[in-house]
């Protein structure tokens, strides 16, 4: 192949590799109620500990007396879904290393901690 038709295929191949998208922060599927109960699954696995990275916490609020709330490095007392609401809500999230709780916040036994490594 002579030099001018190898240059078509390399802009042709530069224009693609730019085209691909940014990695989509990872989804986290969290519930709060009925009753005294809280969760976070990734891919219906209980999330003990996760890669340091964005994250997407879609939770389901099925109570209106609880709320859900994320804290750890770098995320101060985020809430996700709030008190006298319920349905499914949606938050972004980039975790850093280290000890990170979601609790709710009027029930102080409704609280749990998972590491970013």
């Amino acid at each position: 192949m002579n030099k001018l038709h190898f240059i078509p295929l390399l802009v042709a191949g530069a224009l693609a590799m730019s085209a691909v998208p940014a990695s989509a922060a990872t989804t986290l599927d969290g519930t709060v109620g009925p009753g005294f109960t809280m969760t976070l699954t990734k891919g219906g696995q209980k999330v003990t500990s996760l890669k340091a990275g964005s994250y997407t916490f879609k939770v389901t609020d099925k109570s209106s007396m609880h709320n859900y709330v994320l804290n750890g490095p770098g995320v101060k007392n985020k809430e996700i879904t709030g008190l006298s609401q319920t349905g499914t809500k949606s938050a972004t999230v980039k975790l850093k290393k280290g000890t990170y709780t979601y609790y709710c916040t009027p029930h102080p036994t409704m609280k749990y901690t998972f590491t970013v490594s």
